[in-house]
């Protein structure tokens, strides 16, 4: 069962409440300022280059960033509240959690913007919505778990809080992970390049600002799942672990690093790196395939289809057509007349010619090898001509041996 007033020894982690000593109030308000004065620079830079979803998911971060500090404030004054120190936790445990997927929506664009070959998968859409999904199961786990860590009425329920906590955790350190591997294996594919790349967007991934921007992405991934294995260590032993009441560490490891890759990501936006490209390249109107696909004759797949019909002439045969079998026609005589024009089919249309089944056919009289001679052509019985010497070549021999050198 869920509490709301003050924990009570048996539920405190610590003696005392939540946290060993008090929050300091001057490093707490400095770094609610610091992660507040981000918020309308990212908001600039959003409405400047047209990044509504990038910007609006840091905003979110740094809002609940500002709120965790504000909790963190609060507990300054009772540090057995169970409102407070659960308002904390569970902003500290959103604002990186909406800051990592606000990179996550970047890696499309620059899988899309090389080419079509350098994809990782054929629709960058599903790669969007994979992170979304996996970050949509840690922020429902970090929330579950700040709940009963903070308003649990046993310790039982305090540790199954805590343990829900850490996964939600695990699961963000899992998709950053993951994101890492897919970033460095395009880059691989890139620097072994097997394709061309596509030329048309080559003034964006050559200028430096393009450069500059992947150099933050990289930086920020890496200081986000720093402080998200901290944040595992620190649960994994409890709450009352020395790594999780450690003010130094929650400074420097925890809150810097976020506020360095929130720095990071809001002097660097894609959209000055992008620039007009980066709806080009959006994920939601990318198609399957952006270049039409050339089929080579060669390579065809459509096989014509055989079928066996007679091949009719598209016109009746006259008594002037020629035939294996026609008599030679003399050199000056005229050519027999066609019916029809074969160079104008609107004098011999199609629909006017005589159907298959009724047009004749030209068919080829069989004919033994012996018998096939040109049109015309007497036969004369073979004289077997001699031979110097007398001898009588045989009929087999095209080339007399004996007569080459005479």
């Amino acid at each position: 069962m869920l509490i709301t007033r003050e924990c009570t020894p048996d539920t405190c982690p610590v003696p005392g409440g939540f946290l060993e000593s008090q929050p300091g109030l001057a490093g707490n308000a400095f770094l609610l300022a610091a992660f507040a004065s981000l918020i309308p620079l990212n908001l600039y830079t959003g409405i400047r280059y047209k990044t509504p979803l990038y910007a609006s998911l840091i905003i979110v971060g740094l809002v609940l960033e500002v709120v965790s500090h504000i909790g963190k404030i609060l507990l300054h004054s009772d540090l057995a509240n169970p409102t407070f120190f659960s308002v904390y936790l569970m902003a500290n445990f959103w604002g990186p959690t909406f800051i990592g997927t606000a990179i996550y929506t970047v890696l499309p664009h620059v899988m899309a913007i090389y080419g079509p070959e350098f994809r990782f998968i054929s629709r960058p859409i599903y790669i969007n919505i994979s992170f979304m999904t996996l970050d949509i199961f840690a922020l429902a786990f970090q929330a579950v778990g700040s709940i009963f860590s903070s308003n649990g009425s046993t310790t039982a329920e305090t540790v199954q809080g805590v343990n829900i906590a850490t996964a939600g955790l695990a699961i963000q350190l899992a998709s950053l992970i993951i994101f890492i591997f897919v970033y460095y294996y395009v880059n691989y594919r890139i620097a072994h390049r097997r394709y061309i790349i596509d030329p048309k967007l080559a003034v964006v991934f050559l200028s430096s600002k393009f450069k500059l921007f992947l150099l933050g992405i990289q930086i920020t991934t890496f200081l986000l799942t720093i402080r998200v294995a901290v944040r595992i260590a620190a649960l994994s032993t409890g709450l009352s672990s020395g790594l999780f009441q450690s003010e130094i560490v929650t400074y420097v490891l925890d809150d810097t690093a976020v506020l360095l890759a929130t720095i990071i990501m809001s002097l660097t936006p894609p959209g000055r790196a992008f620039g007009p490209s980066w709806k080009d390249t959006t994920p939601f109107t990318l198609r399957r395939n952006c270049r039409p696909r050339i089929r080579l004759p060669l390579r065809s797949q459509e096989r014509p289809s055989i079928r066996t019909r007679v091949i009719s002439q598209p016109y009746p045969l006259t008594s002037t057509s020629f035939t294996p079998t026609s008599p030679p026609r003399p050199y000056n005589a005229a050519s027999p007349p066609l019916v029809g024009s074969l160079t104008s089919p609107a004098l011999n249309a199609v629909y006017k010619r005589p159907p298959y089944d009724l047009s004749p056919a030209a068919v080829v009289p069989f004919m033994a090898a012996n018998e096939v001679t040109s049109p015309g052509a007497v036969t004369s019985p073979i004289k077997k001509k001699k031979m110097w010497g007398g001898a009588t070549p045989d009929a087999s021999q095209l080339v007399n041996p004996n007569g080459i050198w005479s």
